[in-house]
Formats: structure tokens, C-alpha cells, sequence
């Protein structure tokens, strides 16, 4: 089997997977960060909804050349406006985000006047109209088209609700995610390990650490026994159950492994050899009646972690329903040392990535890059992307890193 490039199985998961409509629900503004949005934002007033001020300072009824004096009649601050009329040769004392009063055309900023022996403002600067003026509906009108269903919300976008007086939020619901873990050996890590060959089961709790990162209902379905009979019907169990089923191990081919066994007999599946290191084996389709899509990632660790990265994610965002995928940021760094390296598949490293005094970055190799091993992804703060068509690499090449988000600010 040829192996297939990485981009082209991204692009096959993601033209393949699709949002199954359910029925919206409605949540407090405050919880809207990382979810769908699920109806377009249109806004209902003008931002500033008045006119206001830019600047602590007077408010003039008409244009204000330097050197002119005159009687302050009143004041508007924020949350309590000035209520009187203007008058001629009158101003009023205004602060920062306070409403500039119907008639009143400048604000001067208060280090451009001065006061009188007679308790008069003299200005020292020309103030045009317009001065210091935030106008209704400068930023934002009423009307206007805002967000867009479809839209992760991040903790700007809530910013902006909230000023457009959007107290709840019509989201897209969660999807279910199924986690399930097949093997005798594998022991959960809460408990002691008391027999030889056993290990703990790391992967099922990796990924459900990871799903905590998306609008998703998580379905812990443990550990299903390692016979043909326990893991056909875990499989069905969780089809029926969840939108999503994902597992880590066991489905590469050529393994005699009851999970490979099973899902073969109940989904319409693919095994993928992809061109990448590590995570050559990947396998995704749909399982049982309900057609629930299928993940099978790679058992070893770091093998499984780094599949859930370039090929699970973006497709459970496609099917939360959101129409733009959250792209990974990416920059070049210069390698601090050659890196071996043979051509034919994409090679993803934990690294170190180090920004330089002259703003530069530089990167590394973090540790052993043995799939099987975890202390180096804790360690490390980026993935090296090797391209699959370059061989070795020498100290000073220029190379793409992937930084981990939850280690920069």
C-alpha cells in the first residue's frame, strides 16, 4: 500500500465528515467561548449607541478658536448626561465616554484650557468641530451583520456580544464522543499494576484531556474485555451512543487484534499507511447502523497524540459545525544542530523553540523521538514539521514549528 501524504488525508477527512443539524440551544454570553455559533449576530443598536466623548475635557456648541474664554454652565459625565441646553459663549465639563449633549459640535482635552481669575475656560488651542468626538454608530450600526453562523466564538467575540447587549447565545449543541480503550494489559492508572506485562492505560485519558478542548459531551466508555464478543458489542454500544467513536491501537494491518476484527465486521472503514513518522497507521470511517464516524488511532503514544493533532481535531470542529477550521499558528526557526533525517515521509519532533534577543527563533530536537516515549512531549514546547521530501538537515536550516499554544502566552 503507498503511503498517502498527510495534506492529502486531511483534505479526504475533512471533504468527507459533515455537521448533522440538531436542534440549536441557548447559553449565557459568558459560556459562549468555544462554541459554534449557530445563528448569524445582527446588531440591534449603533456602537457608541450616542454621540460621546474621546477625551476629559468641555464641550463646545460651536467651533472654539484659542484664546476665546467661556462661562462653564454644566457638566456630563458617564452614566449621568447633561441635561440643559446650549448656550452661547457657554461650555460644559465633559468626561471620557460621557454624551456629548445634543448641540454641543467639539471637545477640547483639558491640558488644551485653562481657567481664569473669574472661573472662566480659556482655551489655548483651536478646537474644530468634530474635536474628541466618537460618533453614534462609528464602530458598529445598528442593522449590521456582526458574526456569522458558523463562527468558533472566541473571548473577544463575547466582548462584542456583550457590548450589543447579547446576553445568550444560540450555539451549536455538543457532539458525543466516544472513548474506548481494548486489552487485557492495560490497568487504569488509579489503580496498582500487579501482574507482569501490564501497563497503564494512558492513551484513552490522553485523548479525553484533549477532547476538554472542544464543545463535546465526552462518553467514557472504560475498558472493553479482549474478546471478539465484549468488543463488537462495546463498538455497537458506543455507535448507538455517540456521534463520534475513537480509539487508539490494535487496528493497524496485520495485527491479529480483536479491535481491527470488529470494526471491520461492523463499520465501512479504511486503513490509511500514512506518510508521516510518527503515526503511519490512521484508520477513519463509520461504524453500526447509526453510521457514528470512526478514529482508530495508533497505540503507541506519541503516535496516537500526534494523529489526534493533524487529523481528529479539525474534523470534530467540521462536525460541531463550524465553517472555518481553527488553523494551527506555525512560524520557521533555524535548527541549533543537524537533525537526521530520510525522505519519503513527513517527520513531526518534539523540539524546544527559543525566541533570541535579535527576535529570532531557534530550534532543537527535545529528547528521545522513540514514539513509545511521553517524558519528551511534556518536556518539549513545539513539534518540528520535517517535510517529507527533505533528507538530513544541518545546524542553521530553516525548518516549520508548531508551538504548543498552552506554552506560549
Amino acid at each position: 500500500m503507498a503511503l498517502t501524504p498527510v495534506a492529502n488525508l486531511q483534505k479526504l477527512i475533512l471533504d468527507t465528515v459533515h455537521h448533522t443539524f440538531r436542534q440549536p440551544e441557548t447559553i449565557p454570553v459568558a459560556q459562549a467561548a468555544g462554541r459554534v455559533l449557530a445563528q448569524d449576530i445582527i446588531s440591534s443598536l449603533n456602537v457608541p449607541a450616542n454621540n460621546v466623548s474621546a477625551m476629559d475635557g468641555y464641550a463646545f456648541p460651536t467651533v472654539a478658536a484659542a484664546g476665546s474664554a467661556w462661562r462653564l454652565a454644566g457638566e456630563s459625565a458617564a452614566g449621568r448626561p447633561f441635561t440643559g441646553q446650549p448656550e452661547n459663549g457657554a461650555c460644559i465639563r465633559i468626561m471620557t465616554g460621557a454624551v456629548v449633549p445634543t448641540g454641543f459640535v467639539a471637545v477640547a482635552m483639558q491640558e488644551n484650557a485653562e481657567t481664569d481669575a473669574q472661573g472662566n475656560i480659556v482655551l489655548t488651542k483651536d478646537t474644530p468641530e468634530g474635536n474628541n468626538i466618537r460618533f453614534a454608530g462609528e464602530e458598529i450600526q445598528r442593522n449590521q451583520a456582526i458574526f456569522q453562523a458558523g463562527r468558533i466564538l472566541n473571548h473577544a467575540d463575547v466582548l462584542v456580544l456583550a457590548s450589543l447587549g447579547v446576553g445568550n447565545v444560540v450555539v451549536q449543541p455538543k457532539i458525543r464522543v466516544a472513548v474506548l480503550s481494548t486489552g487485557d494489559e492495560l490497568v487504569e492508572p488509579s489503580n496498582p499494576i500487579t501482574e507482569h506485562g501490564q501497563i497503564y492505560d494512558s492513551n484513552r485519558h490522553m485523548l479525553m484531556s484533549r477532547l476538554r478542548d472542544l464543545p463535546v459531551e465526552i462518553v467514557d466508555m472504560g475498558k472493553i474485555e479482549d474478546n471478539l464478543e465484549a468488543v463488537l458489542s462495546g463498538l455497537e454500544h458506543a455507535a448507538k451512543t455517540a456521534d463520534v467513536v475513537m480509539t487508539s491501537g490494535g487496528v493497524s494491518v496485520g495485527d491479529y487484534d480483536y479491535l481491527r476484527l470488529a470494526v471491520e465486521k461492523i463499520g465501512q472503514i479504511h486503513h490509511y499507511k500514512v506518510a508521516m513518522k510518527p503515526g503511519k497507521p490512521f484508520v477513519f470511517g463509520q461504524l453500526g447502523e447509526s453510521q457514528a464516524w470512526y478514529f482508530g488511532l495508533p497505540g503507541n503514544p506519541i503516535s496516537g497524540y500526534v494523529g489526534f493533532d493533524m487529523f481528529v481535531k479539525s474534523a470534530l470542529w467540521r462536525l460541531c459545525g463550524a465553517s472555518e477550521m481553527p488553523q494551527p499558528f506555525r512560524i520557521q526557526a533555524a535548527l541549533t544542530a543537524p537533525v537526521k533525517k530520510s525522505a519519503g515521509r513527513m517527520d513531526i519532533q518534539r523540539a524546544t523553540l527559543t525566541r533570541q534577543a535579535d527576535g529570532s527563533w531557534t530550534v532543537a530536537p527535545c529528547g528521545s523521538q522513540d514514539s513509545h516515549r511521553v517524558l519528551g512531549v511534556s518536556q518539549a514546547n513545539a513539534f518540528m514539521l520535517l517535510a517529507q521530501e527533505s533528507g538530513n538537515l544541518a545546524a542553521g536550516d530553516m525548518v516549520e514549528v508548531q508551538p504548543f499554544a498552552e506554552r506560549f502566552l
